[in-house]
């Protein structure tokens, strides 16, 4: 099937497409997109997909555009689409929308806001891509997916100073002494593989599994984000999506990390001058598992908000509803739809061909967040996707490595916390219609607020699973708040509660300089020995962090008395 960008089919509505001014032509309006290069962005769609970022690089990005060329790239090849026709001679508007985000909130360091949210976050989901195997149109980098969460009152994030975040990583490994040699040319991140014990945690055990073309293992928790760590150590580069999922007011941050290495604790109280106690948490929480504890810490490549959070909001589940939810656990003999049918959140991860790695959550009315299908031997995911602000960033990495995966966290029903992983693509919304009509109609029933059926998706997400994971622990069941149940953004259905562009303040940073980022790579992660980043960090991010803190304690309070009611 071809799921190119150029396959699109659909008109798109002329309400997305603005008029340039009067007076401005092609050569004054950066947007304009002309015939030639039009024939530019066809011809660099038509090549192997690992070579494209290359090629935005080199030839398709703005000067002036910050961020990864790609993504500046596919957007303007979808505007190209669009201004297609009798249309071409108006502004590419999904360019418009896309450098509105990268100038108001797309920063490469952290402010207070920032920081106290991610610091205080209860959960972050991570993601680092592989490295590249096989060649041409069948280059892929594989996609490393886990749910990181606290542990004995340790956050899963450490937030070390405006440009330094560091992600615990506890190893539950007894490594004999034949092993320290291979455990430490691993941490030191050349490419050597990890040593047996390890290995095996990662892999896991083999199961049965009802769906044609897909292998289905059992691991524990900490198996996934060995994976994942052994992929960012590879790549030196790591996705981080914090989040709050009691807190009603919450967004999401998403934090990309550059220069990703291992280091044990007392060579991070080193490299940035900790104090002695700050690690103090992180420490208990591994004597109390009786594991090893080491970081992976980067430096900030990429900071911005994900919505996600604030559309609903989850609380803690009776203790009747846990012991209902072991009885109703997925396993991979079951069908795939049992599981995917009943969800109103999917995380999906995809990398680029150079390795950048991103992490978003798919929100949608419950059962419609995600569909599978089948088509012949195969089975695939369909995840919808809504217009939102212009950035089609996961489109674009997979327009040049076509793998994603997805990580569906049932913490409402059964507890079961699966992985799912394979080739993907973007499909246009007229080939769903055609080719699985159940799916498009089921989400041509939504309705906005006031009855009027909701917009098409712009496109969807078709990943073809291959390998399913299944976590050993069960998700602490959760339940919908009543006030705050499942719904979405404004094009995708009711729209209760939107985007909050300004929620982590981004206008008081500095916008995005690729030119520095270059350099910032060049040198590796951010080091201060000296400590004093980490101080000046502390002394400007204690207001932000004591109003976070306030602001949750608030939430706990209205939960608790929510609950004796």
């Amino acid at each position: 099937m071809n799921l190119s960008l150029f396959s699109f089919g659909a008109a798109p509505p002329s309400q997305n497409h603005a008029r340039p001014d009067k007076g401005q032509g092609a050569e004054t309006d950066p947007y304009e997109i002309g015939a030639a290069r039009r024939w530019l962005y066809r011809i660099a769609c038509a090549t192997p997909p690992a070579v494209r970022e290359t090629l935005a690089e080199a030839f398709l990005r703005r000067p002036e555009a910050p961020g990864p060329a790609a993504e500046h790239a596919f957007q303007a090849a979808l505007g190209a689409r669009l201004a297609g026709g009798a249309r071409s001679g108006k502004a590419a508007t999904v360019a418009k929308a896309a450098d509105s985000f990268y100038a108001h909130q797309y920063r490469q360091a952290l402010n207070p806001q920032m920081g106290a949210f991610a610091a205080t976050a209860t959960q972050a989901v991570l993601g680092a891509g592989r490295l590249p195997r096989g060649a041409l149109w069948r280059r892929r980098r594989q996609v490393e997916m886990a749910m990181a969460e606290t542990v004995a009152d340790a956050p899963p994030i450490l937030v070390l100073d405006h440009e330094s975040v560091a992600i615990p990583l506890y190893l539950p490994v007894a490594v004999n002494l034949t092993e320290w040699r291979p455990m430490a040319r691993w941490l030191e991140g050349g490419g050597a593989p990890p040593p047996a014990s390890v290995r095996r945690l990662m892999l896991g055990d083999r199961m049965r599994c009802v769906e044609a073309g897909a292998c289905a293992r059992r691991r524990p928790a900490a198996g996934a984000l060995l994976a994942v760590a052994d992929a960012a150590l590879r790549s030196r580069k790591l996705a981080i999506l914090a989040l709050h999922p009691f807190d009603p007011d919450a967004m999401g941050l998403h934090v990309t990390l550059f220069g990703v290495e291992a280091v044990t604790p007392q060579t991070l109280i080193r490299d940035h001058g900790l104090e002695g106690d700050a690690l103090t948490p992180w420490l208990c929480a591994a004597g109390r598992l009786g594991e090893k504890l080491l970081f992976l810490v980067g430096g900030v490549e990429e900071a911005f908000t994900q919505c996600s959070q604030n559309l609903f909001v989850k609380r803690p589940a009776e203790a009747a509803s846990r012991r209902a939810a072991q009885r109703l656990a997925w396993a991979p003999c079951d069908p795939l739809d049992s599981l995917v049918g009943g969800q109103f959140e999917i995380f999906q991860a995809t990398v680029s061909a150079s390795g950048l790695p991103g992490v978003s959550p798919r929100n949608g009315e419950i059962g419609r967040a995600g569909f599978v299908v089948r088509r012949g031997r195969r089975s695939f995911v369909l995840i919808p996707y809504f217009t939102g602000n212009g950035v089609h960033g996961h489109a674009a990495k997979l327009w040049s490595n076509p793998w994603s995966s997805l990580i569906i966290r049932d913490d409402h029903t059964t507890g079961s916390v699966v992985t799912l992983s394979g080739p993907t693509r973007i499909a246009p919304h007229s080939w769903i219609v055609a080719h699985f009509p159940a799916a498009a109609a089921s989400i041509a029933r939504r309705r906005r607020r006031n009855g009027a059926p909701a917009d098409d998706p712009e496109y969807w997400f078709a990943q073809r699973v291959v390998d399913i994971s299944l976590q050993d622990e069960a998700a602490p069941l959760t339940r919908l708040d009543p006030a705050r149940g499942s719904c979405t953004l404004h094009a995708a259905g009711p729209a209760h509660h939107g985007k909050k562009p300004t929620y982590f303040a981004a206008d008081s940073l500095a916008a995005y300089d690729m030119r520095w980022q270059h350099r910032r790579e060049a040198r590796g992660r951010p080091r201060d020995p000296s400590g004093r980043s980490r101080r000046d960090w502390l002394n400007e991010a204690e207001p932000a962090l004591h109003a976070r803190l306030s602001h949750l304690a608030r939430s706990a309070v209205v939960d608790v008395l929510e609950q004796g009611r």
